[in-house]
């Protein structure tokens, strides 16, 4: 999953993840939908009616675990109304039904989508959930030029649930309806509302009210995930039976886009630097695993570090040079370049200066991948090469897959990601305030969890993630308040989409499928 987190100095836009923007296209569409033209005096004239939503049903099979599933793939489109019946927006989905269910009803359903804000989710669909998969190499090197091939996924988690794609409005194919206009839904509540209300739609059009539901977020999806909580449960009385996050967003406090005078970022990141390092071979040291670093790591930052960090200015030259010698150890980067920073680096300016010796930059979402750079003396990564070389595969086999595969034929533009919607996305109603600060959902998650005491919640995260880092997203579930026996806690040897390596892939979709499970 990609998503589209602006950085800040302009280094990297993510996803979870750095896309051109689409504002011509998005404009484009709103025109369609009856924008007025320039010099347009228009009038109080009523939006015109839509058409009419669109339904294409197929029916496959795949093999999973030497068992023989067949299903029925769906793409169409499902309207949401207002209390006076007029149309406001228009989801589109593809949902992954299992067929020859004695009571469809026990069998669970999960809602999937992936973050930005502004990202549709083709990367969850097409690289971990859904039957088919993009076949790419497992150990980040670059997928090279067309043509791609999907090949079937028995790693689906249609082994045990069935699967609803959400694109957000004003991504994929979902748009807004009649008066209403996409912008109207780039908010962090606005989002969720809208999010929640396709879900009530969908269960009410396919009446499956009384299955077991669950809802799996990445990325950004991990704040939405979280405020779906309440308006599901809370105003709309549908209970949840789980939430899974994958490399989730939660508290913008523990994650590197605003760390002016926020020292927790550079604590709960320091244990990926390492890793990134480890996997590069950077490290001045030996280890006898990723594992024995990350442990000692992990103490150090915990402790002496965030001590060091907490005292500021009144740490004494020499008590800096201890610490960077530290750092030096675990990151690989010069004790220099550690003093310049002031004991903190920041995990975007790592990803470049990691490498610097031989020309090269990390991945910020992924750090295994790398590539040559053009501006060797740049502070931040020219690109980044995880999406470079994950974006354009799954886009191009997304086209070919919904009209050959699912016999959907589609011309209008499909947005993988909105980077229009990124930019303009509104802050939560009530953290409008002269001092509010990071969002910060773990209220909602938790809040969940105490009005419905068999909610459980899964986290998982890679461990060369350094966009939503995986000692971060403990901190986050640590301060949550949630029971810690229901929640699921897994990390795996990848970067922020771990689907992409083949044996993360295989253990993800074994420890979710046993969450699913109740195991």
């Amino acid at each position: 999953m990609r998503e589209i987190l602006r950085m800040r100095h302009a280094t990297l836009a993510i996803l979870l993840t750095l896309f051109v923007s689409t504002t011509a296209a998005v404009r484009a569409d709103d025109a369609a939908k009856g924008d007025k033209a320039p010099g347009d005096k228009g009038g109080d004239k009523a939006a015109p009616a839509p058409p009419a939503p669109r339904k294409f049903m197929t029916h496959h099979r795949f093999t999973a675990g030497g068992v023989d599933i067949p299903y029925t793939a769906t793409a169409e489109d499902i309207d949401l109304k207002d209390r006076d019946g007029k149309p406001t927006a228009r989801f589109f989905t593809i949902s992954y039904i299992a067929e020859g269910v004695k009571r469809q009803e026990d069998r669970p359903i999960t809602f999937f989508f992936n973050g930005g804000p502004g990202s549709a989710s083709v990367w969850l669909h097409l690289g971990f959930v859904g039957p088919k998969r993009i076949d790419i190499p497992s150990d980040a090197q670059d997928p090279g030029a067309p043509p791609y091939r999907l090949k079937d996924n028995p790693s689906s988690l249609l082994r045990v649930t069935d699967l609803v794609e959400v694109d957000p409005v004003g991504t994929g194919f979902s748009r807004a309806l009649g008066d209403k206009k996409d912008a109207d839904f780039w908010g962090y509540d606005e989002d969720a509302d809208s999010v929640a209300g396709f879900i009530r739609a969908f269960l009410t059009v396919h009446n499956r009210w009384n299955s077991p539901k669950y809802i799996l977020g990445e990325s950004y999806g991990g704040i939405r995930g979280s405020m779906l909580v309440p308006r599901l449960q809370g105003q709309m009385n549908i209970g949840l039976n789980g939430v899974i996050l994958i490399s989730p967003a939660i508290n913008m406090g523990a994650l590197p886009f605003e760390t002016n005078g926020n020292d927790l970022t550079y604590v709960t990141h320091l244990p990926t630097l390492a890793a990134t390092a480890w996997y590069h071979k950077k490290l001045p040291d030996s280890w006898p695993s990723l594992q024995a670093l990350l442990t000692e790591v992990e103490q150090f930052a915990s402790g002496e570090y965030m001590q060091a960090l907490f005292r500021g200015d009144s740490l004494s030259a020499v008590e800096k040079g201890q610490i960077a010698d530290k750092l030096h150890r675990y990151t690989g980067v010069s004790k220099q370049y550690i003093l310049n920073s002031n004991l903190r680096l920041y995990a975007p300016r790592f990803a470049k200066e990691l490498l610097r010796d031989e020309g090269r930059a990390t991945g910020f979402l992924d750090s295994r991948y790398a590539q040559k750079e053009i501006d060797n003396a740049a502070a931040f990564p020219n690109s980044d090469p995880f999406d470079a070389k994950t974006g354009p595969i799954y886009v191009s086999l997304f086209h070919q897959y919904l009209r050959n595969d699912l016999d959907a034929d589609i011309q209008e533009p499909y947005l993988p990601q909105n980077g229009e919607a990124n930019r303009s996305w509104k802050r939560q109603k009530d953290a409008a305030g002269a001092f509010a600060g990071f969002i910060d959902v773990t209220g909602d998650l938790a809040q969940g969890t105490k009005d419905n005491e068999a909610l459980r919640v899964f986290t998982a995260n890679g461990y060369y993630d350094l966009a939503t880092a995986y000692f971060a997203n403990a901190y986050m579930l640590h301060h949550s308040g949630i029971d810690p026996a229901r929640v699921t806690i897994r990390n795996y040897p990848a970067g922020h989409m771990m689907y992409l390596n083949q044996g993360s892939l295989e253990q993800l979709s074994k420890d979710i499928g046993e969450f699913i499970q109740g195991k």
